[in-house]
């Protein structure tokens, strides 16, 4: 069974497995089969733990978010007793075919066989994983046709490579042409112009190529019609007297949702006892259903870069709901009601699903179940932050305890994960509680009890009461909700929807100096190059939306500088850079922003790469500048203090955000520096809080360290620069090395 398959055989790294023959029994545990597969003959006992964490090991804790495409960390062996400096690599649920004797194959295996969207699908996850990967200095393990491999749908890396010198997407690019002369002909001579572009520095950045990957999925998307089934269910359980969970829609009967129109489904798991998490769970289950319905879901609407911070902001909205509740009722510490939370939404040619808690989605396919979230629980939290692995992290005290649920505190603390994947195959999505996840329940039973009904021998209601008489009597601790999608894809037969989703070359970014695209009176609306051009091309709606980015930045800039003044990050000798921190505004007040309240560019610095350049205050607006982690969103990385030294890594440009700078932090005023460094930013809540079977973990919001590296606005940059700057040995060498806890 799959579970025995993840559970038992292993993917061993390390030279020393070379000289040794197959059916060798390794440390008198491990035996060696082919290919450096191994079987865990004692898997009752926990395996060895690295006493330290290596530069080897550091990666795959790092990537744990990603875990749906990279391996985790089993453990350690050493071959020889004794030899410690020799060791073996230990990696778990890989990509190992399901008897537990081979590989799954290589994506270049099955590349000429797949069609148009799966082949599309298939580079638009790599192109999501350039990014997290290049940061943990391993993405040329997405440049080594061996290790990619595939499972249906999913690209999975067989390790990870640590990478010998910088890459950029240019390599990316050369390497993706190999597969262009066995390409779709649908999408043939878009990946020739696409891998082009790349190769030729016109694409720079991982979010532009995700973009053009996008629009040609949206395109092919078309080629489909999709049915969708939903039904949920919810019980309180053989030994709770109440039940605090809920989920939408209810009703015993599977419902089907018209082709046209987005399909949702909730599960939340209430947290806070009688009284509060049943009502809790509940108000939460409203308010997203009412902000999810005031959204614009239309096909001819569909624009993942507005969809994805407009779930967030839904969710941040249905947490202050519930907080002001707590706050109303004076409800403290245990007696605040709070809420686990996992959402899909099915939207044209994808699936959404925002997740906060230890509630889970699984995607149940012909080809495996896969868990798709990541708890946010300590012993998660403790792995992506690089301290331990999964498997020993378990082991510590309040390992389940959750970091952050829905309506424990406010927003500013709340990081919601929006995740989405393009469907291209019959599929079930199954959302739960942990009344039925728990002890892996999901992993057992998933192929006698989900599977069938892609092969139409069960029904989804029968489906839904199985999942909830096996958490009860197999488990039986808590309350049980489940929520399931069953996904259905038709290819349409009729010449228009061929045509239609026929891809012609993409039309290139510029560098921000202006719209190269070119009008077309002519205009053929099933051409993908009239598509990509359309949305392209700077329109009122992209400006609306840089607007809110900017109106965001504003406010998350007033709360940062409040929460940094309380720590003392800027000096009392520098009047300048206290400013005034503005009240925070009600998270349901989204007020419209016009072009014309956008700055003016400013002319871009002669900055060149690599040079180093120290910013001070801007004399015309003593509000510090702003550190954003990623390009294009508006996800903070921290607020700068004057003082502050940096390196230029690149600029990039579009019309609608402008031009942007990224930079390494080499140095920092002595208060900054002397904050501790204990933990990600990423991973921020307020402490004290209740969970469902203990206490939440305390953090504290931490300020910029060196070795950050983040975006500044060129406008910003060259308002505070501070002239004829030369820096000094000290930070020169800060910004060589690598930044403490990076991420």
């Amino acid at each position: 069974m799959q579970n025995a398959v993840a559970k038992h055989y292993l993917w061993a790294v390390g030279e020393e497995l070379e000289a040794l023959p197959s059916e060798t029994l390794i440390a008198d545990r491990y035996l060696l089969k082919s290919s450096k597969i191994v079987v865990d003959t004692r898997p009752e006992l926990l395996p060895e733990i690295p006493s330290e964490i290596s530069d080897q090991i550091a990666p795959y804790l790092k990537l744990f978010s990603y875990r749906l495409h990279i391996p985790q960390v089993y453990g350690i062996v050493y071959p020889t007793k004794g030899v410690k400096n020799k060791s073996i690599l230990l990696l778990e649920k890989g990509p190992i075919a399901p008897h537990g004797e081979t590989l799954m194959p290589t994506l270049t295996a099955l590349w000429p066989d797949a069609s148009a969207m799966r082949q599309l699908n298939w580079l638009w996850q790599m192109a999501q994983l350039w990014q997290p990967l290049s940061r943990q200095a391993v993405a040329s393990s997405l440049l080594d046709a061996d290790l990619l491999r595939v499972q249906g749908p999913f690209v999975r890396l067989l390790q990870l490579s640590l990478d010998l010198h910088n890459l950029s997407l240019t390599q990316l690019g050369y390497f993706w042409q190999q597969w262009v002369p066995s390409a779709h002909p649908r999408i043939q001579k878009f990946l020739q112009q696409l891998t082009h572009q790349i190769v030729n520095g016109e694409l720079r950045t991982s979010t532009q190529l995700i973009q053009q990957l996008d629009q040609a999925l949206s395109i092919c998307g078309r080629a489909y019609h999709r049915e969708i089934e939903i039904v949920t269910g919810t019980d309180s359980g053989p030994t709770r007297s109440h039940n605090e969970d809920a989920c939408y829609p209810q009703g015993k009967a599977p419902i089907r949702v018209a082709l046209t129109e987005p399909a949702l489904a909730l599960v939340c798991d209430g947290i806070g006892g009688q009284y509060g998490g049943e009502v809790a769970s509940s108000m939460a289950i409203d308010v997203l259903r009412q902000q999810v319905e005031q959204m614009p879901l239309h096909q001819a609407n569909w624009d993942p870069l507005s969809l994805v911070p407009k779930l967030k902001r839904a969710t941040c909205i249905a947490n202050d709901v519930i907080c002001q509740r707590n706050d109303h009722e004076n409800r403290q510490g245990r007696e605040r009601m709070g809420t686990t939370l996992v959402m899909a939404l099915a939207h044209v040619h994808e699936i959404y699903l925002t997740h906060l808690g230890d509630s889970r989605a699984y995607w149940i396919g012909s080809s495996g179940c896969h868990q798709v979230t990541v708890d946010d629980d300590v012993a998660s939290r403790q792995v992506r932050l690089g301290c331990a692995l999964y498997r020993d992290a378990l082991q510590q005290g309040a390992s389940g305890a959750l970091i952050q649920a829905l309506g424990i505190t406010s927003s500013v603390t709340l990081h919601p994960t929006v995740q989405r994947f393009p469907i291209d195959e019959d599929c079930v999505f199954l959302l739960c509680s942990d009344g039925l996840s728990d002890r892996d329940r999901v992993e057992q039973y998933w192929e006698t009890e989900i599977l069938p009904v892609l092969h139409r021998e069960a029904d989804l209601a029968t489906i839904r009461d199985r999942l909830i008489e096996i958490a009860n009597t197999q488990n039986g601790h808590d309350n049980v909700t489940v929520a399931l999608l069953f996904i259905e894809i038709f290819p349409k037969d009729d010449s228009d929807s061929l045509k239609e989703v026929s891809v012609p070359p993409v039309i290139p970014f510029n560098d921000g100096s202006g719209d190269d695209s070119t009008e077309t009176s002519n205009a053929d609306d099933s051409s993908m190059e009239t598509e990509i051009a359309r949305r392209a091309r700077p329109t009122s709606a992209p400006v609306f939306r840089v607007g809110l980015l900017l109106l965001g930045i504003a406010i998350l800039l007033g709360i940062l500088a409040a929460l940094l003044y309380g720590l003392g990050l800027f000096n009392s000798n520098h009047p300048e850079a206290q400013a005034p921190t503005p009240a925070t505004p009600s998270p349901t007040v989204s007020p419209a922003v016009t072009p014309t309240q956008l700055p003016s560019p400013s002319p871009i610095n002669s900055l060149k790469l690599q040079s180093f350049i120290q910013l001070g205050t801007s004399a015309s607006n003593s509000t510090p500048i702003i550190l954003l982690k990623e390009f294009g969103k508006s996800t903070v990385q921290g607020m700068v203090p004057p003082g502050t030294v940096f390196q230029v890594q690149q600029k990039q440009s579009t019309p609608e955000l402008g031009t942007w700078i990224e930079a390494k932090i080499c140095s920092l005023p002595t208060l900054a520096e002397e904050q501790p460094l204990n933990q990600s930013p990423s991973e921020v809540d307020s402490g004290g809080l209740p969970s469902n079977s203990s206490n939440f973990a305390p953090t504290t919001p931490l300020p910029l360290k060196v070795g950050d590296v983040g975006w500044l606005q060129q406008e910003e940059v060259n308002r505070s620069l501070i002239p004829d700057f030369t820096p000094n040995v000290t930070q020169k060498a800060q910004c060589k090395a690598k930044p403490l806890n990076d991420n």
